[in-house]
């Protein structure tokens, strides 16, 4: 579905489950698209699930890479045109978790619960050092090699063919302008936005145990700000957790979202 957004913007969507529940919004990460949540979208057929594809990503390809700022106002305009009540629990992942933190900070109304997962802040000096576009240049022939494209399939842990074929599709509509602009607003919005500690939304931030030490930090510094909010890793997971973990990443959603608790079996309590 393609709803039109201000001055002639568009972003696709798709929109599954119970239209008369609550409604869900999952965002997704960098250089993928909204199929990541196939396992979410078939565990939560008892909400009103909205899976967009951030511009420049997926179906949303022809749009371009557009910061961060731009990203949220799709999102809020989603909630505000398709989410019942203009309302929705919003989680993200990687950059879909820096998404929902820049949306946390301008539209907080729009949110029930939110869930931050993987989203890291904080400043980037090694991509710094690296980010001209001759590094992208090589980066976008790299990954329409078959041998790097197989080593990516095993670093991302994809699960099954319905995966392989949509990430496949998914990184050989990379250029290496898109690779630049992407990592472009990594840099940009690295800080932590104006205005979230005024967010009073129940904000469950997380990361996976096995993830860089600056990614669990970035889970406490995002909890500290937050007044609504608590931190956790998941027990021995690294950043594939939504469809590697999905069945316990799943239930602390679930859980999160109803009753604002944590199911402290699986995961360690660090806010």
């Amino acid at each position: 579905m393609f709803p039109e957004w201000g001055v002639g913007m568009t972003i696709y969507y798709e929109e599954m489950g119970n239209r008369s529940r609550p409604s869900i919004v999952f965002i997704h990460g960098g250089g993928l698209s909204g199929w990541v949540w196939c396992r979410q979208v078939e565990h939560f057929n008892d909400y009103h699930c909205l899976v967009p594809d951030l511009p420049g990503h997926g179906k949303s390809l022809s749009q371009g890479i557009m910061n961060l700022k731009d990203c949220s106002a799709l999102i809020a305009e989603l909630i505000e045109n398709r989410a019942n009540n203009h309302k929705a629990h919003v989680i993200g992942h990687s950059l879909g978790g820096k998404v929902v933190v820049e949306l946390l900070s301008t539209r907080p109304d729009l949110i029930d619960h939110a869930i931050i997962a993987s989203a890291f802040v904080g400043p980037l000096f090694c991509l710094k050092l690296i980010h001209r576009p001759v590094t992208y240049k090589i980066s976008s022939l790299m990954l329409r090699n078959k041998v790097v494209q197989y080593l990516l399939i095993k670093l991302l842990k994809l699960p099954d063919e319905y995966s392989i074929e949509h990430y496949k599709e998914d990184f050989s509509n990379l250029t290496s302008d898109s690779l630049f602009r992407l990592y472009d607003q990594l840099i940009q919005f690295s800080k932590i936005p104006r205005n979230l500690e005024l967010a009073n939304v129940p904000t469950l931030i997380l990361a996976g145990e096995k993830e860089l030490k600056a990614m669990k930090q970035s889970v406490k510094e995002i909890a500290e700000i937050l007044p609504d909010s608590r931190g956790i890793l998941l027990n021995k997971a690294d950043h594939t957790y939504p469809w590697t973990r999905y069945e316990e990443f799943n239930k602390i959603i679930r859980l999160w979202i109803h009753e604002k608790t944590i199911p402290r079996e699986f995961v360690q309590v660090i806010y």
